[in-house]
């Protein structure tokens, strides 16, 4: 997503798709678990290709209403919008959606919650400049805490927080989820200023929705029977409110506030799933992981307080 200069005063408009971001990103992985756990069998890669197809066309759609017709792209362009989408959206959120068969909503978005400490490192082992030493202390501080987040699930597994037969192999898929959504969000920075942001997403959510459909024919999965309401609402919540809506109110958060505003949705959206996955699904975050949480929350103030940018800015817990 394009990174635009912030308007002087934000309408009221702007704080609503502010607050979108904050409530919708932040429910998106209790959505995935409902969807997977629901009394019709649907596989990981049967939610994500149906999902991706459905939001790469009604998001073209938007696009083109918004923007006019798709803009011709060099191959380079063509290829950085394909890698980067089959990055964040087969890598990280459908390696986040794995993770969910056998964890709770509030543990995967809490695991989640550190992508802007992914992204900074990948930054700084990038070499682009020289990191500041708070950038390098909110690095370590941060990293410490997520790993007081994945702690119970390893040392004291519960089935309520994970499967414990499930435990480490859904740790490693939350770490390779967060680094591959920081992958791809850093590797679509050339993209900014030359494609309209909705197109570029479109283009990305597109070749994601490729990468995942000979997968899943390969599967041959039967199809979902008798799905109940409770999936198909989750369902249609993840297609036109996590996909299409929250990307386009991004857009409008970049384009309206500062990066460092734009990021607070990193600190708020877990927050919202630790709350929903109580509320809804009546699931209790151990509290070791709360306290990492919030030590996760605190580095990644310090960071974006002495570094703000694009790499920030986009890389929250997108679902």
């Amino acid at each position: 997503m394009a990174i635009a200069t912030s308007s002087p005063s934000p309408s009221l408009m702007s704080y609503g798709h502010l607050l979108v971001i904050y409530l919708v990103w932040g429910a998106a992985y209790l959505a995935v678990k409902i969807c997977l756990s629901g009394p019709a069998t649907v596989t990981v890669l049967q939610l994500q290709t149906a999902r991706l197809w459905a939001a790469a066309i009604l998001l073209a759609a938007v696009s083109a209403v918004a923007s006019g017709p798709p803009p011709r792209l060099s191959r380079r362009d063509l290829g950085s919008c394909a890698l980067s989408g089959i990055l964040m959206w087969v890598g990280g959120n459908g390696l986040a959606a794995m993770a969910s068969q056998h964890a709770a909503s509030s543990f995967v978005v809490m695991a989640l919650g550190a992508i802007p400490l992914w992204s900074t490192l990948l930054d700084v082992a990038a070499g682009g400049s020289r990191p500041r030493p708070d950038v390098l202390v909110g690095l370590a501080v941060g990293l410490g805490g997520l790993g007081l987040v994945m702690a119970p699930a390893l040392l004291a597994p519960d089935s309520v927080i994970v499967e414990p037969e499930h435990a480490l192999m859904t740790v490693v898929l939350l770490a390779g989820a967060g680094l591959a959504w920081a992958a791809g969000t850093l590797l679509q920075r050339p993209l900014m200023g030359r494609s309209p942001p909705a197109w570029t997403a479109t283009y990305q959510i597109g070749a994601a929705a490729l990468a995942v459909t000979l997968p899943v024919l390969v599967e041959a999965a039967p199809l979902p029977h008798a799905p109940s309401n409770r999936q198909l609402g989750a369902f249609a919540f993840l297609i036109l409110f996590a996909s299409v809506v929250a990307l386009i109110s991004f857009v409008q958060v970049v384009r309206s506030f500062s990066p460092a505003v734009a990021s607070t949705f990193a600190y708020v959206n877990p927050v919202v799933g630790i709350v929903l996955g109580w509320l809804i699904l009546g699931e209790v975050p151990a509290p070791l992981s709360l306290a990492g949480m919030a030590i996760v929350l605190i580095s990644i103030a310090l960071i974006l307080k002495e570094k703000p940018g694009p790499g920030t800015a986009n890389g929250g817990t997108r679902s």
